[in-house]
């Protein structure tokens, strides 16, 4: 097996230390039940009504809907935490609308999760925000009274937990975003609670679309292990995670100051910032499902022993950088060399159609129309078990071939790679997620092959258990006896892949 240099020790947020169990208790699903559909569609009908004008930051209809949210907080009995009771005033008639729940650790009470929306959108429309016909009132109610009715749930859900969350929780209606943010940025420069206490921000912005189960989070890499930590509260949604960081939502401000953050969002739609994106288009129960994802992926960031530091490098981290990355590189030399076609009817054997230069099967002296009957011992029936045959295969090798026009197989010998591979996968570390492998390759034949293992798999437990470092992982993979059972993510889902091994293999290693 090959694998990436050794990752350095960092501190960081672990995924299986946060979901304690035994404080998942009936308040806990009584808090989660509370997120319904029916009361995300109430408040998007109010945040998105015509009358409301398109809640241009410092209208009318946006200060209506400034003053409905600072009810909401007030019936749900979270503590006011603006400067003017719920209301942060900023210049030109804007307020952000800040609640409070405060921890119940007398240690870990001094840290806040800030989960936050802009409720602002364009009003009627101008020739600079319009992507539709100016001079109509856009109702925004993707962009983004879908957001903003999630953290009101949010903030339901958790004022309805029988005993508070050990960190306090902000809940924040941002004013200002589309003019640029302006409640965010005059947040972070006037903060009405200790921005050093902040340690993690969820931002929901345009949730009410969503296509094919599909979420796209930003923000994984800002904080160590924020990848798993989604992936283990993931109710089976596929994860797109982007790894661009730019000034254009709410998170920004807090971020450049050096806050690891999470946003979700379903994508954009042909009614983004026109006249058309109205409440009768939304998803609203792809809204409710997102955000009690949402609700469990905080509960366990507000419950944990600790939360993931800041990781610098997101700074510097885009897309294309992702593909490099994630590019699985060079394959690994042929252990044979040799491309067939598949057996049809009686055809015994498998038949080639191709011996590549430089390789043992050249070596060998094998040839194009040979049929491979046995190799190493093994019957060849199909191209799968040929592929096995070689991958289990090492040294001075048998091979059984019937070639045209000769009456009786002949046995020649192909000197296959020394080294003897076990699983058949190769890895890297990646610096954001400690306590992972990333797989690059998973080799034609091997027991991961044929257990579904796929390129780009993370493995996050080897048998049950997690692993501190790529060569602890190593070492597990060589010695454990099998089967392996391995807990894979694919595309922000979890599940179990039971790898196993070759049992010819077994006896000689043993």
């Amino acid at each position: 097996m090959l694998c990436a240099a050794c990752v350095a020790a960092v501190v960081f947020f672990h995924g299986p230390a946060v979901a304690q169990a035994e404080q998942r208790d009936s308040s806990y699903e009584l808090a989660l039940e509370s997120i319904q559909t029916e009361t995300v569609r109430e408040h998007v009908a109010f945040l998105a009504d015509d009358a409301q004008e398109g809640r241009e930051a410092g209208s009318r209809g946006g200060r209506a809907c400034g003053d409905y949210l600072a009810r909401q907080f007030d019936r749900m009995g979270l503590e006011p935490a603006g400067v003017e009771g719920y209301f942060q005033p900023f210049p030109n008639r804007c307020r952000n609308v800040l609640a409070r729940l405060p921890g119940s650790d007398p240690q870990l009470a001094n840290e806040i999760i800030l989960v936050g929306a802009h409720y602002d959108h364009v009003g009627l429309g101008a020739s600079n925000n319009s992507r539709g016909r100016p001079g109509e009132i856009h109702n925004g109610a993707d962009d983004n009274a879908s957001g903003t009715s999630g953290m009101l749930e949010l903030a339901e859900a958790f004022s309805l937990l029988a005993e508070r969350p050990k960190r306090t929780i902000l809940f924040v209606a941002w004013d200002g975003e589309e003019k640029g943010m302006l409640g965010s940025k005059h947040f972070a420069a006037h903060p009405t609670v200790p921005i050093d206490n902040i340690a993690m921000v969820f931002n929901l912005d345009m949730i009410g679309r969503m296509q094919n189960d599909t979420v796209y989070v930003f923000g994984t890499r800002s904080g160590f292990g924020l990848r798993r930590a989604l992936a283990e509260c993931n109710p089976g949604f596929e994860l797109v995670f982007d790894w661009t960081t730019m000034p254009n939502a709410d998170h920004w401000p807090l971020f450049d100051r050096g806050i690891p953050y999470l946003m979700f969002h379903t994508g954009k739609h042909p009614q983004y910032h026109t006249q058309d994106d109205d409440a009768a288009r939304l998803d609203h129960e792809g809204i409710r499902r997102l955000t009690r994802f949402v609700f469990a992926t905080m509960y366990d960031l507000a419950q944990s022993p600790r939360v993931p530091g800041f990781r610098a490098a997101a700074r510097h981290e885009n897309n294309w950088m992702r593909g490099q990355w994630t590019a699985s590189g060079a394959p690994p030399a042929p252990r044979l060399g040799v491309r067939w076609r598949e057996p049809a009817g009686a055809d015994e054997g498998v038949q080639l159609t191709s011996v590549q230069d430089g390789t043992p099967a050249a070596a060998a002296r094998l040839q194009p129309g040979d049929r491979i009957l046995r190799l190493g011992g093994r019957d060849v029936h199909s191209g799968d078990e040929l592929r096995q045959a070689v991958f289990h295969a090492s040294g001075p090798t048998p091979l059984v071939v019937h070639r045209p026009a000769e009456p009786e197989p002949r046995t020649l010998t192909a000197e296959l790679p020394r080294q003897q591979l076990r699983v058949g996968v190769t890895w890297r570390v990646d610096t954001a997620s400690p306590g992972t492998v990333v797989l690059t390759q998973v080799l034609p034949g091997s027991p991961a092959a044929a257990a579904g293992l796929l390129a780009g798999d993370r493995i996050y437990q080897v048998a049950g258990r997690d692993f501190a470092d790529e060569n602890e992982f190593a070492d597990r993979l060589k010695h454990l006896p099998g089967p392996i059972e391995l807990l894979v993510e694919r595309q922000g889902r979890l599940e179990t892949i039971v790898v196993r091994l070759d049992a010819t293999f077994l006896d000689r290693a043993a």
